[in-house]
């Protein structure tokens, strides 16, 4: 007798020939599911090959023309921080000649006053007094030597005085011309800089356009050498941004020396107090000084990054916004942002411990890649700077502003 077949198992065998029926037409030739299966077994496209572009004669010309004329541009930039250093200098010497006389003039003006007192308390002797009152010839010459003496010594009071005051008066003229000098041509410096930055821009849209690349500057083994065997540092050496001496040395400056640089500048850090990245309030000048020694950082590296990411060495009344990037620390161009990094004091320390983490990443002939160029870094510093800001226009910017603000980045 055939076994019974019930209705719950003739259902079930209905529902599995239902499902095989649905399978099979999902996987048949054309469907979709078959085109999805197909394209996960399909093996990957190989990648297309770079085209390599061929410039023309004309093209290369263009490109080293450009280049020429860059080349031309920063070295005319460089003269002009030159001078506005030695502008500096001559200015710092008059305000030391200044404080030097103001303290002749000031001795001066006490020994005439003590004189003064001297000749109202004392009795007065005249020539004639002197005549009527020796005892011999002897003591009238005594007498009248002794006179000749005080008035000579009167007259070099006097004098001393009269030449103190000339010379405050020509020096205070002096450092008001140098000054008037001193800000013009920081004007000049910070046009011809921004020109500088806009003109790379340029440069480098123009050689996009011929399908090439535009590269500012020479590496260290094409910058020609003078005569002496010196290399000249009115080049934007690529491979060799900043030295060794001036990347490192956390020390290079105290906290009293950041807070002078500060009360110089047009910015609103010279009197700005806040958290640091452990919650404490301190000036801006504390947390720049105490970050650069935590990480051997030269400050001046974390200054010209603070005006190259958020302009805070010009800026008057910064946003928050500039505060919470000041160094640009977290802040990949992908826009993902580290929130725990916002914030002045926050953006100094973990500023300074990226670019000395970036630096003991370095080894000799290490190259870092930078707008598509496998960048030849002869130095730590170097390398940081292109690991922080993988952009010539970043890192030129860099370099620039420490020209405008310390002078030669390998000095």
């Amino acid at each position: 007798m055939p076994p019974r077949v019930t209705h719950r198992a003739v259902l079930r065998r209905t529902l599995v020939v239902a499902l095989a029926l649905l399978v099979a037409a999902a996987i048949a030739p054309g469907s979709a599911l078959a085109a999805k299966a197909a394209a996960k077994k399909k093996p990957a496209a190989k990648p297309a090959a770079t085209k390599t572009v061929t410039l023309t004669p004309a093209q290369q010309a263009q490109i080293a023309a450009m280049q020429a004329d860059f080349g031309t541009k920063v070295a005319d930039y460089v003269a002009v921080t030159r001078e506005l250093h030695r502008t500096e200098d001559d200015v710092a010497q008059v305000t030391s000649q200044i404080a030097s006389g103001q303290a002749q003039l000031a001795a001066a003006q006490s020994a005439v006053a003590s004189r003064a007192v001297e000749l109202y308390r004392a009795p007065r002797v005249s020539l004639f007094e002197a005549i009527l009152t020796a005892q011999s010839i002897s003591d009238l010459f005594m007498k009248m030597n002794y006179l000749a003496i005080i008035t000579s010594r009167d007259a070099h009071l006097v004098t001393d005085l009269r030449l103190a005051q000339t010379e405050e008066a020509w020096l205070q003229e002096s450092l008001q011309l140098r000054v008037a000098q001193l800000q013009k041509t920081q004007v000049i410096a910070d046009k011809q800089q921004a020109q500088l930055l806009k003109d790379l821009a340029a440069q480098q849209a123009r050689a996009v356009a011929m399908q090439s690349t535009f590269v500012p500057g020479a590496d260290s083994s094409q910058v020609t050498t003078t005569p002496t065997g010196s290399v000249p540092h009115d080049t934007f050496d690529r491979s060799n941004v900043v030295s060794e001496t001036n990347f490192r040395n956390g020390s290079a400056m105290t906290a009293a020396d950041i807070q002078a640089f500060l009360d110089k500048q047009p910015t609103a850090l010279k009197s700005y107090k806040g958290s640091d990245h452990t919650g404490q309030v301190k000036t801006a000048a504390q947390m720049i000084s105490d970050a650069s020694i935590k990480f051997n950082i030269n400050p001046k590296i974390i200054l010209a990054t603070l005006q190259k990411e958020q302009s805070l060495l010009t800026a008057k009344n910064p946003k928050q916004s500039q505060y919470n990037g000041a160094m640009g620390a977290g802040m990949p161009d992908s826009g993902n942002n580290v929130g725990s990094m916002q914030g002045f004091g926050n953006q100094v320390y973990w500023g300074a411990q990226k670019f000395d983490k970036n630096a003991r990443d370095w080894t000799t002939g290490k190259t870092e890649p930078v707008d598509g160029n496998n960048q030849v870094c002869d130095n730590e510093g170097t390398f940081a700077q292109y690991r922080y800001t993988p952009h010539y226009g970043g890192v030129m910017s860099f370099w620039t502003i420490y020209w405008r603000y310390f002078g030669d980045p390998l000095g």
